[in-house]
């Protein structure tokens, strides 16, 4: 039987419309396999970035600092001497040292860190930096003590910082009872310290002000 004309049009067709089919579940496949592959060779880069993680975020690091400076302040204010400079400026270089290592393991492992993980990592370095503010306004005013106001705040900002390391914890796979007591001690120093009148807010230098 002779090949003509039409039949060679149809095989050429039939070729091109089997070709359409089998590149898209080749590429897809193929993509399939890459991204396997990849998720393969990152997963150690994951597990190194989560520790590094919870060795800066864990007790015995970010958190201990904050409860020291919690009761600093507290202890300032209730026995009306002011802190030393040299105390507060400690406690700026030290807090900077955790801004800039967060910052640090953000720019490296944002590859390997989800979205949630980014997210919360970027608010704790956020009441840290607010944090450093309240304790430069505490040299500014020196030698005035901190008043029952800016106490109040700090105590606050402490505790938005220790849920949020708490949570970032959790989502990392640490959850640490030593935490979630820090918090707990954290909740019943806010209630036993109410106080009914409110006092005029504080306007700090940088971002905020204090009510």
């Amino acid at each position: 039987m002779a090949i003509t004309p039409d039949d060679l049009v149809l095989s050429v067709i039939a070729a091109f419309i089997g070709l359409g089919v089998t590149l898209p579940v080749t590429y897809l496949v193929v993509d399939r396999l890459i991204e396997r592959n990849e998720k393969k060779r990152l997963e150690p880069i994951e597990v190194t970035a989560k520790e590094r993680l919870r060795s800066k975020l864990g007790v015995g690091s970010l958190t201990t600092l904050l409860i020291t400076l919690s009761i600093d302040a507290r202890s300032s204010m209730e026995e009306r001497r002011a802190l030393a400079k040299e105390v507060s400026q400690l406690y700026i270089t030290k807090l900077k040292a955790f801004q800039s290592d967060l910052e640090m393991l953000l720019g490296v492992y944002n590859n390997v860190l989800s979205v949630e993980v980014e997210h919360l990592t970027g608010n704790i370095i956020s009441q840290i930096e607010h944090l450093q503010e309240d304790l430069q306004y505490l040299i500014e005013i020196h030698p005035k003590h901190a008043t029952q106001t800016h106490v109040d705040h700090i105590e606050h900002v402490i505790l938005t910082t220790v849920q949020l390391t708490k949570r970032e914890l959790d989502v990392i796979g640490e959850g640490n009872e030593q935490i979630k007591a820090l918090e707990e001690w954290l909740l019943e120093q806010g209630k036993k310290h109410l106080h009914a009148e409110p006092e005029e807010p504080i306007e700090v230098s940088g971002k905020h002000s204090l009510v």
